[in-house]
């Protein structure tokens, strides 16, 4: 297949880094979706956006004339040919819960009685 810039193509997301999605295309072809075009909103966490095995349509932004890898962008494909598959309730996201600072919590008193000790010697001192 050739490419062009501003081509909307359909990738399948093989690798996903703190700051990029590396996307596959139909003939092989493999493209980077930078975070940056990604959203033009601050983003914390990429995998949000997208997870391995996910599918996307993107824009092409550049060809590397050398190997033919692709840049691309989600935030330039049109809100109507926008496409994923990616479904964010599927994630296993870690959830917090009361028992993971109860280790802290037991603690908190003595480091409180520690430091106004602290202070009082402190305070003796000048």
């Amino acid at each position: 297949m050739k490419y062009e810039v501003g081509q909307i193509i359909l990738g399948t997301v093989i690798n996903v880094k703190p700051y990029a999605l590396f996307l596959e295309f139909d003939d092989g072809v493999c493209g980077l979706l930078h975070i940056s075009e990604i959203s033009d909103s601050f983003i914390r966490d990429i995998e949000k956006y997208g997870t391995k095995g996910d599918q996307m349509k993107v824009m092409i932004v550049s060809i590397d004339e050398n190997n033919g890898f692709l840049r691309v962008s989600l935030k330039k494909v049109p809100q109507e040919e926008a496409f994923t598959t990616h479904n964010n309730n599927a994630r296993n996201v870690p959830q917090a819960t009361d028992v993971d600072f109860k280790p802290l919590a037991d603690k908190l008193p003595e480091w409180i009685n520690e430091t106004l000790a602290k202070a009082k010697e402190e305070e003796g001192n000048d």
